[in-house]
């Protein structure tokens, strides 16, 4: 919860790998968790303005992992 509540409003989409990694790695997350996490804030995904994405990614990943993690 510590490392949601401190999470950047804006994230990219290499900080997203990042964070997803080291979830993985210590075991908070499943590899089907984190596949789900990674799709949803993909650039693929998000087609809306560039100077957007950052903020709504960092909104969607931020309620994915609360969901998970409660």
């Amino acid at each position: 919860m510590h490392i949601i509540a401190n999470l950047d409003e804006k994230i990219t989409a290499g900080e997203v790998d990042i964070y997803i990694s080291n979830f993985l790695s210590y075991g908070i997350i499943s590899e089907i968790e984190a596949k789900l996490l990674k799709v949803a804030t993909s650039d693929n995904v998000l087609t809306i303005p560039t100077e957007y994405k950052d903020e709504l990614r960092a909104n969607i990943f931020k309620n994915m992992l609360l969901n998970i993690v409660n």
